[in-house]
């Protein structure tokens, strides 16, 4: 594998003509170079990011590398630049290293095996203590990483990955795609139900409380009657406001009208034969952060100590399962040893606690950054 590593300089500048990065390869320095990428895998360019790189899974040592940019909406493509060779694949790989960004139209990887390898384990062998003295491999880092996001997302009851959320209330769900995970193309990820209306939260300009976020954007809003005929088309119409922040919609008109829906609005807003109803609302949204670079660098960095508390936790009974102490005598000759691993205590039990313990003050000082307070009321008898 070749990696390319490609330096826009001036960025602002460069995205008034053009977009995207075209990536060309060819045998030789001097040679014909034929273009790796293709609409789905040309590499976006963003304000906020000047370096990014272009993984050939193929690439050999000899082969030399060329790249353009290219607006998406015209077609037009600038110069080819010069010539270069990509690293090798031995490269360490992430956010640590700077040389990390999401994969065209995926979300990402919140921390790389790299990152966690090198950077929260340094100085300890990932490896076990079989007879093939197997390594942890990256594919066991990531999903330890994947359990990670998923465990804080339940804790903070926020969305950290990508999700997107659709109805089928009143609709047929088989013309549309689902993936496990978020990525382009994909039609969604994860059901949601309808929402009732509430005459009490209607008076609150039509406030409506989604059951998760942060939210990206809303695809769809639909209002149905009590009977389940359509209202109105809430985006169509523009009268969708959202706090994304908590995922909180209200329904209220952003532009002009001159038609039914306001006196049915105005009617609702009154209370005059309103009533409470289910399935009035039906949204279509998505919540999370577009990708793995949007995520906050202390909440980044919380999670991948809790993903590391739990591969140290697999790697310790790897490389001592269910062994505390040993001793060998010989002649008179004594040897013995003496870990810190116990039926309580873990063979890298003290970088253990201290991860628990920076969790721990994190979450007392940040919690509901993310997550709502908790209130309660207490009526008088």
């Amino acid at each position: 594998m070749n990696r390319i590593g490609i330096e826009v300089n001036n960025i602002s500048q460069v995205l008034v003509q053009y977009d995207q990065i075209c990536v060309y390869k060819s045998a030789s320095e001097a040679g014909t170079y034929t273009e790796l990428t293709d609409a789905l895998t040309r590499i976006r360019m963003v304000i906020e990011t000047t370096g990014y790189f272009y993984d050939d899974l193929i690439g050999a040592t000899t082969d030399w590398y060329k790249t353009s940019y290219r607006n998406s909406g015209t077609s037009v493509v600038s110069d080819m630049s010069g010539a270069m060779r990509g690293g090798l694949s031995a490269e360490r790989v992430g956010y640590t290293f700077g040389n990390y960004i999401p994969p065209p139209g995926e979300w990402g990887k919140l921390y790389t095996a790299d990152d966690i390898r090198f950077t929260y384990m340094f100085g300890i062998d990932c490896v076990g203590s079989d007879i093939a003295q197997s390594d942890f491999t990256d594919a066991q880092f990531d999903q330890c990483i994947r359990e990670a996001v998923s465990e804080f997302e339940a804790l903070l009851g926020m969305d950290i990955h990508r999700k997107r959320y659709m109805n089928f209330t009143s609709r047929d769900d088989s013309p549309y795609t689902r993936a496990r995970y978020w990525r382009e193309g994909v039609d969604y990820t994860h059901e949601d139900e309808s929402y009732d209306f509430d005459p009490q939260e209607w008076s609150q300009y039509g406030f409506v409380q989604l059951r998760h976020w942060p939210v990206l954007k809303i695809n769809r809003a639909v209002w149905l009657s009590p009977v389940q005929g359509q209202i109105m088309d809430m985006i169509a119409n523009k009268w969708i406001r959202v706090e994304k922040g908590f995922g909180q919609v209200r329904m209220f008109p952003t532009g002009g009208f001159s038609y039914g829906p306001y006196s049915v609005y105005g009617m609702m807003w009154s209370g005059n034969g309103a009533r409470r109803y289910p399935g009035a609302f039906e949204f279509d949204y998505e919540t999370g952060y577009s990708n793995s670079d949007f995520v906050p660098d202390g909440l980044r960095d919380v999670i991948a100590k809790w993903a590391t508390i739990k591969t140290l936790a697999v790697i310790g009974d790897g490389l001592m399962a269910g062994f505390s102490s040993q001793s060998v005598s010989l002649d008179g000759l004594s040897e013995s040893f003496s870990s810190t691993q116990s039926a309580t205590s873990a063979y890298f039990g003290a970088r253990i606690l201290e991860y628990q313990k920076e969790i721990k003050e994190w979450l007392e000082r940040n919690r509901y950054k993310y997550s709502p307070v908790p209130i309660s009321f207490v009526g008088a008898v």
